[in-house]
């Protein structure tokens, strides 16, 4: 009875089927509200940074991806799954192992004629319902995610490299600032002395003009930490100790081309992103795991074999074995089902896991493409804030020369438009790094170095 539910078994049950074509199970939109549908940078060449124009950004970005020690760990990670598929390979093939035993067995102090035997042995599997041949799937596109996992972050490293790149220079431009700004003071402060001296200003105003210069030069230290924070946080990403030194040309600017980069539309986020190529192939890897538990509930057939040589008191010479086994799982109490009904839990939830992420890879483009057009028009209005601020300082710097109003005009337009320079370096940052942004979100493209060789992705 048994054995003819096993062989009902054998020929009736249909292995797992994996899905290696899997798709989010949500629907996105077919294009972005804003932005040109080409594929971000498909007739372009060179990776995504490049179109800052920035040389010693580039150069900055290679060094990152050749010396940053996170990116080093996720290369061992890959090392460690494809040594997993390895070994889940091998369980496929036949095991061999040499064997040998040898006894001797004594009577009292003599010894009678004893026996040895010298040899191989064979172990193998045949993976009938593909059981092995799952958990290989499995492994080997938990290898994929994590081959992808190192393209995720090349992406993420080169948009911190380029964020911390930015905020070096806008510290710098705020610490220049500054410094204007303490040498207009103190010349101001010198006129305010010689027309006090001359009996035309008054003590007030003096200190007044000391107050304002006192609190431009407060303003240099935080700017100066600032601007070695971003420095040491560049070191740091490219593997480095830091040390202070400046890796960024004093000379830069914020400016970048305005016009969007092509940014394609909603499905092409599932080629483009690493992030989201990992959460596929993890999604791929969870439904070969079922396709194993399935595999396990059913009979396990084994060939086992051995070739040797013996010598023994009654016969000399080589003895050959081969043996069948055949196991069927008969009760084991649900446990095998639930290991089964486990997986496709795990896979509901990597399901959910990948329609999330896409759905969210989505809303990152739109918020960044949104963004920057929202900040392209703040930073228009401040700039034409700042131009009639700079009219409105000169107006009343003529009119204290004239003697036409008191000194505070000055002082209180010369803050305004101080606070809005400063305000402008900080929004075109904001800018830089919103670009970023939307390059990171659309995938960019980053640069893959395998046996000394570079490929643009």
């Amino acid at each position: 009875m048994i054995g003819a539910c096993s062989v009902a078994m054998l020929f009736g049950c249909t292995p797992h089927i994996v899905n290696e074509s899997a798709m989010p199970p949500v629907q996105g939109s077919l294009e972005f509200s804003i932005g040109n549908t080409q594929k971000e940078l498909s007739t372009g060449e060179g990776a995504w940074w490049q179109q800052f124009e920035r040389p010693v950004l580039d150069a900055l970005i290679h060094q990152a991806i050749d010396g940053n020690l996170s990116l080093a760990q996720a290369y061992a990670r890959v090392k460690q799954t494809q040594a997993l598929t390895k070994q889940t390979r091998s369980d496929r093939l036949p095991q061999v192992n040499v064997d040998g035993e040898a006894n001797t067995r004594f009577r009292g102090s003599d010894s009678i004629r004893g026996s040895s035997e010298t040899g191989v042995a064979l172990d193998w599997e045949i993976d009938v319902f593909d059981r092995v041949g799952s958990a290989v799937l499995a492994n080997t596109w938990q290898e994929k995610a994590s081959i992808e996992n190192v393209e995720a972050l090349k992406l993420t490293l080169a948009a911190e490299v380029a964020n911390a790149y930015f905020g070096t220079i806008a510290a710098q431009q705020k610490l220049t600032l500054l410094h204007d700004q303490v040498k207009t003071d103190q010349e101001l402060l010198a006129l305010l002395e010689l027309r006090y001296n001359n009996g035309v200003g008054t003590y007030v105003e003096v200190l007044q003009q000391q107050s304002r210069v006192a609190d431009s030069k407060s303003l240099i230290p935080n700017a100066e930490a600032l601007r070695m924070s971003f420095e040491h946080r560049l070191d740091v990403l490219l593997g480095k100790s830091p040390d202070n030194s400046s890796r960024v040309h004093h000379h830069e600017t914020l400016d970048f081309a305005a016009s969007l980069p092509p940014v394609g539309v909603p499905v092409d986020l599932l080629i483009n992103r690493p992030d989201l190529r990992v959460a596929k192939a993890q999604l791929v890897a969870s439904d070969a795991a079922i396709g194993e538990a399935i595999a396990d509930r059913l009979p396990s057939i084994s060939l086992d074999g051995s070739y040797v040589f013996s010598d023994t008191a009654t016969f000399t010479g080589p003895v050959s074995l081969i043996t069948s086994s055949f196991i069927q799982p008969l009760l084991d109490w649900g446990k095998r089902k639930a290991e089964v009904e486990r997986n496709k839990a795990l896979y509901e939830e990597a399901l959910a896991n990948f329609g999330q992420r896409y759905l969210e890879a989505i809303e990152e483009v739109e918020n960044a493409l949104t963004q920057e057009k929202s900040q392209r028009e703040f930073l228009d209005r401040l700039e034409q804030r700042r131009k009639i601020l700079n009219a409105t300082v000169k107006e009343t710097e003529a009119r204290y020369r004239q003697g036409v109003d008191d000194y505070l005009p000055v002082l209180n337009a010369l803050q305004e438009l101080r606070t809005v320079e400063r305000d402008l370096v900080d929004q075109r940052l904001v800018l830089v790094q919103t670009r970023i942004a939307l390059y990171r979100a659309t995938g960019g493209r980053v640069v893959r170095h395998q046996a000394g060789q570079e490929e643009a992705l």
